[in-house]
């Protein structure tokens, strides 16, 4: 398979506006998530600008701008329920979508009975990693506190009707956490290796060190192969290639290994300042560990993209 591995001009176009909302908008205290309300001038922004609807089929976004947008909200620690949005706004159908793609209420998508989201969501989707169904809460939901900081909670679902784009929409989450993964393992790289270049310990900067060198530098080639293989399997999504569902759970497994990798790193090389909550990347280091392991389906996911490369897979790609 041959697929350019560069952004078009619209994603780099797309990409441009993200980072530029984001410097403006998503300041330290929405990337912290300092106070109890959820920032909803900021998750309404990124609506007017199209990234909350990326998903919708027929809207002209695909793959390659999910993954340039959901990179720039990554570097910028943004907060929301990125993958529960575009899940939803694919898979559901457009009425039911369409409060969620405006930014007006958040969706809560997994397998009961816990849900991301769940005690902020208008929207809930039941998915088992392979089918899908709109669904309604039962009762009352429990709030649970969660590593990251954002709200999860326990809920008992009753399903509705099944969704027909459920493997495109679980594809497409792939493609969106893998990309909001590597970009935010790119910034705890780049806040590392600036540390690194500036801090002076015995009389010489600390990237003079090969102890601290080396794993920086392991660590970017790391999240680079991540960033290649999103790009294949965004590009293989987006041109419907009958291996697309298995690279997006690739790229997902890879961008979370680099991304956790990275964000190691930057605690090493920060030192203490590294692991404290308030310092410059604790805060992020929480959420790539939060979103590396959200529970679900990783060992189907897993077998799914290791069986491409014995030619067990077959029709997994973008079906919307």
């Amino acid at each position: 398979m041959s697929v350019p591995l560069t952004r078009t001009p619209e994603q780099a176009a797309l990409a441009d506006s993200v980072r530029r909302y984001c410097t403006a908008h998503c300041t330290d205290g929405v990337q912290r998530g300092e106070g109890d309300a959820f920032p909803w001038e900021f998750w309404r922004g990124l609506a007017e600008l199209g990234v909350l609807s990326l998903a919708v089929p027929g809207e002209g976004g695909g793959a390659g701008e999910i993954a340039a947008a959901s990179t720039e909200l990554g570097r910028a620690a943004a907060p929301g329920p990125l993958a529960g949005t575009v899940f939803a706004t694919h898979a559901l159908p457009a009425d039911s979508a369409a409060a969620v793609a405006q930014g007006s209420t958040l969706a809560a998508c997994g397998a009961p009975p816990l849900l991301p989201w769940a005690p902020l969501a208008g929207v809930f989707v039941e998915t088992d990693g392979a089918r899908a169904w709109s669904a309604h809460p039962t009762g009352a939901v429990e709030p649970v506190r969660t590593l990251g900081g954002e709200p999860w909670g326990r809920v008992e679902l009753r399903r509705g009707e099944p969704l027909e784009r459920a493997a495109g929409a679980t594809a497409l989450t792939h493609v969106a956490l893998a990309a909001y993964l590597c970009g935010a393992g790119r910034r705890l790289l780049d806040a590392a290796a600036e540390h690194a270049r500036t801090r002076v310990q015995f009389g010489r900067t600390l990237d003079t060190f090969q102890a601290v060198a080396h794993p920086v530098v392991d660590a970017g080639l790391a999240l680079s192969a991540s960033e290649k293989l999103l790009a294949m399997s965004a590009a293989a999504l987006d041109g419907a290639h009958r291996d697309a569902g298995a690279m997006a759970a690739a790229a997902r497994l890879s961008a979370s290994g680099a991304a956790v990798e990275a964000a190691f790193v930057a605690h090493q090389v920060h030192g203490a300042l590294g692991y404290t909550v308030e310092g410059p990347v604790g805060h992020v280091a929480q959420r790539i560990r939060r979103l590396a392991t959200l529970p679900g389906h990783a060992e189907t996911w897993r077998e799914q993209a290791l069986a491409r490369y014995y030619g067990k897979v077959g029709n997994g790609g973008h079906t919307g």
